[in-house]
């Protein structure tokens, strides 16, 4: 049965309300009427056009206001000036990649550190976990490294850092993880986390954004104590930062965190200049320039793919690539992965949305011997965003590791599942998880996160408690009224305005994304052509509104609301749509992009099977 097929609730279509205040400030400034509704409807505070348009770097805060960071800067210091062995330890995704590539490309390109004083560890995500493992323990004890620097991972890694400094290793976390109950880890030398109850600084911030500031810092220091001499700008790193910000899903609404669209912005644009030889031969592959959608669907994933399924080196390699050739290399490796990823997903998804159409609770936490925990946390997206709940997949632990087909439990060790989750608005999953750690002593063996996403590992045979646990928990936040997914669009606009030149004015206001979404809009049109395409999946669309004709794409139409309506010339349909650029032999032009049915007028297409004899 494919999803498609499976009756999923219908989404509650809402007009996003708009915010007086910042609508009339936006006025004010002279901004085009149709504009600042647009933003008004995404803002909580009034921000100057300028600021939303062209944010600038100079104007990130000093990271110094985040405790630890200038303790951070004087150790790594002291490593570059007496050539002490460096070990940088980072997670499997982009943002763990990108943090990766950020902190040797710094020390070895700009601060002219020796490449095998350097080293970077990392674990297999399936095999070994999260965080600063055990396995990753015993590869750092195994080098002679006395520094080592953390990127999107640590804080919640204790026991093993202790360990480290007992051994004579000094530890650096830099992360944007939540910090446990207890605080940041004790036994570090320093821990630059955004999140941390005594920073004053923005803590929506991704990994590879407090990796780079550290060592812009670094760069400053190294300067004006005459240890280096006319390092450049660390700006040319920023495109690293600017994708790793994309992929992790972090806020982009200029009143929430202005720091990251400024770091989003610029490194979008240095991208696009295509500098780096990873970006020559990801570009080549898209239609037009890269925005942050592009980021996130196009080259988010199969970075993240082989962090997902295997070991994530190649997609460090990518990003450093010397050259077009090694880069190219890299590239069809990752895409590889990803193809290899998606048919593991899709063959999961379809199981646990069949499992969860007939689950009633608040929440959807599911188990399957036989998973991947390399796709949990997409599966558990899709779930969170099909229906409109908290959402988790579980699996035994390394379930799913190519090679292996058990996992053996060491000694006397329970048999362990992992699982990862994701969330919906207005849910926090880490507090989720800790309201049930804090009630539900020794149930959880492990768990870490943020607001949206967040992983844990149970023991199996724990499971049904487990899964009762984090529905109470859920119903703490969210209470019992039933939950349903919701479409948030923006209203409707005319026919004048479905065209190029706006598109053109919503590029400028890129990057779009978490909690600044492009914009979603809903309006009346009656078919004037159909012409189903992509054998029969998709549907291209003439459409007219206004008495203006307009091109319309609805992708998988016939896996969707379109396949139980009489799509065809005459119908007059209420259409949920994104404006979106089509490019077509070099040339550009508008489309809509269907995403969903409300209504129409249109007939219910009949069923044609033969009747039961």
């Amino acid at each position: 049965m494919l999803v498609e097929t499976i009756p999923l609730p219908s989404p509650i279509i809402q007009v996003r309300p708009i915010n007086e205040k910042v609508h009339a400030s936006l006025l004010k400034e002279g901004t085009p009427d149709w504009l600042a509704d647009l933003l008004a409807r995404r803002l909580e505070e009034p921000v100057g056009w300028e600021d939303i348009l062209r944010p600038a770097l100079s104007a990130i805060p000093d990271p110094a206001r985040i405790p630890g960071l200038d303790k951070a800067v004087e150790r790594c210091v002291r490593a570059i000036a007496d050539g002490e062995e460096i070990i940088f330890t980072c997670d499997h995704d982009l943002d763990g990649t990108a943090s990766a590539a950020v902190l040797w490309q710094a020390f070895t390109e700009y601060f002219g550190v020796a490449g095998n004083l350097l080293g970077v560890v990392t674990s297999h995500r399936l095999n070994e976990g999260y965080g600063l493992t055990e396995a990753v323990l015993e590869r750092i004890l195994a080098t002679d490294a006395t520094l080592v620097i953390t990127a999107d991972k640590g804080s919640s890694d204790e026991e093993r850092i202790a360990r480290l400094a007992a051994a004579g290793r000094d530890v650096i976390v830099t992360d944007h993880h939540a910090l446990p109950k207890e605080g940041p880890p004790a036994s570090a030398y320093a821990v630059i986390n955004p999140t941390r109850a005594d920073a004053d600084y923005d803590p929506n911030i991704c990994g590879a954004a407090v990796a780079f500031l550290l060592m812009a810092k670094i760069r400053s220091r190294l300067v004006e104590t005459g240890i280096r001499k006319d390092i450049p700008s660390l700006a040319g790193l920023v495109d690293l930062v600017a994708v790793a910000t994309v992929a992790d899903c972090v806020a982009l609404r200029p009143d929430r965190s202005p720091t990251n669209r400024a770091l989003v912005k610029y490194g979008l644009a240095l991208l696009n200049e295509k500098k780096r030889a990873a970006w020559q031969v990801f570009c080549a592959d898209v239609e037009g320039p890269v925005t942050a959608e592009t980021v996130a669907f196009r080259l988010a994933p199969p970075v993240a793919a082989c962090g997902r399924l295997d070991w994530p080196e190649a997609g460090l390699r990518f990003l450093l690539a010397g050259d077009r050739l090694e880069a190219e290399k890299q590239w069809d490796f990752l895409k590889g992965e990803n193809r290899m990823r998606q048919s593991i997903e899709r063959e999961l998804r379809e199981q646990a949305f069949q499992q969860a159409i007939r689950m009633s609770g608040q929440s959807l936490v599911l188990y399957f011997d036989d998973g991947h925990s390399g796709v949990h946390g997409i599966t558990a997206s899709r779930l969170a965003e099909a229906f409109g709940k908290p959402a988790a997949l579980f699996a035994p632990k390394g379930r799913g590791a190519r090679g292996v087909d058990e996992n053996p439990v060491p000694g006397n060790a329970r048999p362990l599942a992992t699982g990862s989750f994701r969330g919906v608005p207005g849910f926090h999953v880490r507090e989720a998880l800790q309201w049930v750690a804090d009630r539900y002593p020794g149930l959880l063996c492990g768990f870490g996160g943020h607001e949206g996403a967040a992983g844990a590992t149970v023991a199996i045979e724990d499971f049904p408690r487990f899964e009762e646990a984090f529905e109470a928990a859920v119903v703490a936040q969210l209470g019992t009224a039933p939950l349903r997914p919701a479409l948030w669009v923006d209203g409707d606009w005319p026919a004048e305005l479905l065209t190029l030149e706006t598109l053109d004015i919503l590029n400028t206001l890129d990057p779009w994304g978490k909690d600044f979404p492009s914009p979603m809009l809903k309006g009346d049109f009656e078919v004037a052509s159909c012409q189903t395409v992509g054998g029969g999946k998709h549907l291209r669309l003439g459409l007219i509104k206004d008495g203006c004709r307009v091109p319309a794409i609805w992708f998988n139409a016939q896996e969707s609301a379109a396949a139980s309506v009489d799509v065809a010339p005459g119908s007059s349909l209420t259409l949920v749509y994104r404006l979106n650029a089509n490019y077509f032999r070099g040339q550009k032009s508008v489309q809509l992009q269907i995403t969903g049915l409300e209504s129409t007028s249109g007939k219910t297409k009949k069923n044609l099977s033969p009747p039961a004899k």
